[in-house]
């Protein structure tokens, strides 16, 4: 389902927000459906639920979850638009960056070897 990384530079907050989008822009979770419980979440990802809910709080301020009283986080219509198009702008980014990489001189091996990096693949 969804992973966070504890040695990545990036906030555990930002990294289960982008995995929720990321669910979302797979398809894997959809407009109407039940987000997971923060205690849940939080246990299912060995984090703390304060670190959990103020993903779901920036998540809710930004209209991709609703709230709704004594039910839960719902992900909303506006939600899944975002999610998929922030999609979209991501590949695009990956592939201009890939694209600039080979311009400046980069040789694929190096640029694949990066990408596996990236993967997990080497360390």
């Amino acid at each position: 389902m969804l992973e966070i990384d504890p040695r990545s530079p990036v906030a555990i907050n930002d990294q289960i927000k982008a995995g929720l989008k990321g669910l979302v822009a797979k398809g894997l979770l959809k407009p109407g459906d039940q987000a997971p419980s923060v205690r849940s979440l939080a246990v299912t990802l060995r984090v703390n639920p304060n670190t959990v809910a103020r993903a779901f709080r920036e998540l809710g301020q930004e209209g991709f979850l609703e709230s709704r009283r004594g039910e839960g986080a719902y992900i909303s219509d506006k939600g899944s638009r975002q999610a998929k198009d922030g999609f979209s702008d991501l590949k695009r980014a990956l592939e201009e960056a890939l694209k600039m990489a080979r311009r400046g001189g980069l040789p694929w091996n190096e640029i694949e070897s990066i990408l596996r990096k990236a993967r997990g693949d080497e360390r």
